[in-house]
């Protein structure tokens, strides 16, 4: 996976010779030329605080101008949201849309002075990447790589390959994980199609994909894991696609799919791999705001060893990565979709204020639906009641209400089982 980072060694020299106006250094070092690289090499080395203030320069500000450079060719780069140095947690918030009432329905007196709580819902994600990568340059490095024009572009190269492209590889595994594991879960909806083999198959194929397109254009709490009410307008979906899908369907058709001119499109399309442990997962029509991924630090430390005349630096990097449950992603999938029929709660009958208690909940239905659910109580007294995502209930301690616990399953978010249950000794 090289990356040939020098297309001019001379330039990139030259480049350096200016960071030396105005310094002492100043007309030290000859004007690089392809025919003097060895006589540059031999003058830089021979001068320690130069040789130290180019190995700086070359791996802190020309590698990080690639990397830059890189990130916007980044297959995922769309999903990149922006840098948020500070804190460990990102609050992913939705707003539910407010309810309707027939004019004149309540004629209470106290009507206008009642609450109406909006309907807000919060899913937490944490930095999930913390990495670094490391290269060490020695002044053999340096020395073997002066002796030609190619020398030192393979120094150059190596670099970037050891570190940047190496970080660019390790946020695609990154990404591909988030699809695995939003899979695992079953918070997908799953939409069945054949795969596209041949033209009648490419055509089945295509009229699935432009039915979901569709259906996104309207209000509805069917895709998006949450259940929460949203829309996705076609300038906001994205395709995600698999390399042998998307070789059997031509990127017209696929444009017509999705109503769009061909040179628009192919913004919105983006291959994506097989995900691991879902063969039958070759495509993903998606809201441009479901896949995120947030810089928290990208920068490099450095280190002279003068013992053993190398230099050491270290590309540190932080992210947080996350799948958003209010948007609307259906994946499309081969074979037999799973369907939904019953969410069932169990659990204590029971609640101490102030304690915890555990609840379970089975999802049963045909072709072995996921057994992911979301969590939530109801009918709270106490602001600070409330589940975790596992099914633990933690009663406030001055909770004394009747509680609904509901488990609301990801593969079909209109599924959901309850269960009431009471203060003990109530």
């Amino acid at each position: 996976m090289a990356t040939k980072a020098v297309k001019s060694v001379p330039m990139l020299l030259s480049a350096f010779n200016e960071t030396l106006a105005g310094t002492e250094w100043e007309g030290i070092i000859p004007e690089p030329t392809s025919d003097n690289i060895i006589n540059y090499g031999g003058t830089l080395i021979n001068y320690q605080p130069i040789m130290n203030r180019f190995v700086n320069w070359l791996v802190n500000r020309i590698a990080f101008a690639v990397v830059r450079k890189m990130y916007f060719t980044n297959p995922y780069a769309f999903a990149k949201r922006g840098l948020i140095r500070y804190g460990y947690t990102i609050e992913d918030i939705w707003v539910d849309i407010a309810q309707a009432h027939p004019y004149m329905s309540d004629m209470d007196d106290t009507a206008m002075l009642k609450w109406e709580r909006p309907n807000i819902r919060a899913v937490y994600h944490n930095r999930n990447r913390e990495e670094f990568f490391k290269q060490t340059v020695t002044e053999q490095d340096l020395r073997a790589a002066f002796t030609s024009e190619q020398g030192v572009a393979e120094l150059v190269d190596r670099i970037i390959n050891g570190m940047y492209t190496s970080n660019d590889v390790s946020e695609f595994v990154y990404t591909i994980a988030l699809f695995s594991e939003y899979a695992d879960a079953g918070k997908f909806h799953l939409v069945g199609a054949t795969e596209p083999t041949d033209e009648n198959s490419a055509k089945s194929f295509l009229t699935t994909l432009r039915t979901v397109s569709n259906n996104f254009l309207f209000p509805s709490r069917q895709y998006n894991a949450m259940g929460v009410m949203n829309t996705t307008s076609r300038d906001n979906q994205r395709l995600f696609i698999t390399p042998s899908a998307d070789a059997n369907v031509s990127v017209q058709a696929l444009a017509y799919a999705f109503h769009m001119e061909e040179a628009q499109f192919l913004g919105r399309v983006t291959l994506i791999p097989e995900i691991p442990g879902h063969p039958e997962i070759i495509a993903i029509v998606a809201d441009e705001e479901f896949l995120n991924i947030y810089d928290n630090l990208f920068e490099t430390r450095d280190f002279e060893d003068r013992e053993h005349l190398s230099w050491n630096y270290w590309l540190h990097v932080w992210q947080t990565y996350f799948l958003s449950p209010f948007h609307n992603a259906v994946a499309i999938v081969t074979g037999n979709v799973p369907t939904v029929t019953q969410v069932t709660v169990t659990g204590a009958e029971t609640y101490t204020a102030g304690a915890s208690s555990q609840y379970t909940a089975s999802v049963t239905g045909t072709n072995s639906p996921a057994q992911a659910v979301i969590w939530y109580v109801t009918g709270n007294t106490d602001p600070s009641t409330r589940m975790d995502d596992n099914g633990m209930l933690y009663a406030g301690r001055q909770e004394t209400g009747t509680l609904t616990i509901h488990a609301q399953s990801y593969a079909d978010n209109t599924k959901s089982g309850t269960k009431s249950v009471t203060a003990a000794g109530g």
